[in-house]
């Protein structure tokens, strides 16, 4: 009798949105990663998650995801790594989501955004991003081989 186990999900996928905000001259990004990666991804950074539990924003898992964050997310301006906080958290359905704020340098020009969560275990890892800035909008997909992308703005 042949059984059938379903993998928890068979592609490896994550989705960030970065977004300029003028009013506060800062990046609002959200992010949304699957809880068993964000696991998988956090040990190859740290080593042990046996004692890490996933509960939606209490102060342990805030810092355990602004570690995993600093380590596989950053956003340049004109060259200068921007400063992260994590505004909130949630897992729930198997999913970890995120609100974050980048503060941003202003009059810049140029923009990187980096993403390289899970770039190092899985080889067909999509990052998918979309970027906007003003009127400005592009997507992306960042991969194992192609981890950052550069926007210039006008």
């Amino acid at each position: 009798m042949l059984y059938f186990i379903p993998a928890a999900h068979p592609v490896h996928v994550t989705l960030m949105s970065v977004e300029y905000s003028d009013k506060s001259d800062s990046f609002n990004v959200f992010l949304k990663v699957y809880s068993d990666d964000f696991l998988l991804d956090y040990r190859t950074l740290s080593g042990d998650t046996s004692k890490v539990v996933l509960a939606s924003d209490n102060n342990e898992v805030r810092k355990i995801v602004e570690r995993y964050i600093k380590g596989r997310v950053q956003i340049y301006a004109e060259g200068k790594k921007l400063e992260s906080r994590i505004v909130t958290i949630n897992f729930s359905e198997g999913e970890l989501k995120m609100d974050l704020v980048y503060n941003n340098i202003r009059n810049s020009k140029s923009y990187l955004v980096r993403n390289m969560i899970l770039t190092d275990i899985y080889k067909d890892q999509s990052n998918l991003l979309i970027f906007r800035y003003g009127n400005y909008e592009e997507g992306f997909k960042l991969t194992a081989d192609k981890q950052e992308q550069e926007f210039k703005i006008k």
